[in-house]
């Protein structure tokens, strides 16, 4: 049995460039990843079993399946559903040429759903990553890199969980060290379809962001994220949130980070992020202090 930790991924800067001409849009961001995170456990003890198990706890754990008895005393929920990302990324695995038996993961949910985090991505990573670590048969990087690829846009990146530039529609991804600093995450608590806010998205390209220099997430910030106005248009709760960062005690910056509608603001000192932490989910909305990862 081995565990890992599936880190949210959130966006410094996010700049739509243009569209393929299958419609997908290309964009330029950098992002980075935080000490926050869902825990994952693999368990390949399944020789006992038929078939893969995957089981979910946590706080959100109940946004992405329904509740259901299934006689654990550890009250996880049961969900073999093939079309889960996790699910798909083991049967990829064994596609791609990879050995390993039935095997149990149990997912303890932190990171909310639908809200700019890159939770199901990073989740679907980390899989990739403890099921190479224990395969009888394990992959080479490239082809767990293209396996992610084929997951989801957001997967490569995740499946590194360091701070990158990513290009494209977001596969290409570039390593690009980012500092470490306290951030606070905040969630209205509304799930916001990346889907539903491109189909808002209505602005000229901005292009990408040019040549940076800069590892200080404050200055990266300023590089704006140009969804931000289609999802506020959907969630008007994320303008709230940002004028509330903004004015809290030791902000330096804050934005919303990917399609939203997660926001978060870089702060001088964890205490004053958990003090502006403390505040908003006073107010009703969920709050995490945490740090960006080091990219150096």
């Amino acid at each position: 049995m081995i565990t890992g930790i599936a880190p949210a991924k959130i966006n410094l800067f996010l700049r739509v460039c243009g569209k393929t001409n299958s419609g997908y849009h290309l964009l330029d961001s950098v992002i980075a990843f935080t000490d926050f995170g869902d825990k994952l456990t693999l368990n390949t003890k399944a020789q006992t079993a038929a078939q893969d198990q995957l089981y979910m706890s946590g706080p959100f754990a109940t946004m992405l399946t329904p509740q259901q008895d299934t006689g654990q005393q550890d009250n996880h929920q049961h969900n073999n559903d093939a079309d889960n990302l996790v699910m798909r990324a083991v049967t990829a695995f064994r596609a791609a040429g990879g050995r390993i038996g039935p095997v149990e993961i149990m997912i303890e949910k932190h990171i909310p759903v639908s809200a700019g985090l890159g939770g199901g991505s990073a989740d679907a990573a980390a899989a990739l990553r403890l099921v190479n670590n224990c395969a009888d048969r394990p992959l080479d990087d490239e082809t767990l890199y293209a396996i992610a690829a084929s997951l989801g846009a957001d997967v490569p990146v995740c499946l590194g969980s360091c701070s990158a530039r990513v290009a494209g529609i977001g596969t290409e991804c570039t390593p690009y060290p980012v500092k470490r600093v306290p951030v606070l995450l905040v969630n209205p608590r509304h799930p916001l379809s990346t889907a539903a806010v491109f189909g808002q998205y209505k602005a000229i390209p901005s292009g990408d962001a040019g040549n940076l220099t800069s590892t200080d997430p404050t200055t990266l910030l300023t590089y704006g994220n140009d969804l931000l106005a289609p999802a506020c248009r959907l969630v008007p709760e994320i303008t709230t949130i940002l004028g509330q960062l903004r004015a809290a005690p030791g902000c330096m910056a804050a934005t919303m980070s990917g399609s939203g509608a997660s926001c978060l603001g870089i702060f001088t000192s964890p205490d004053q992020t958990a003090a502006a932490a403390a505040a908003l989910r006073d107010v009703g909305y969920w709050a995490m202090p945490t740090s960006i990862k080091s990219g150096d």
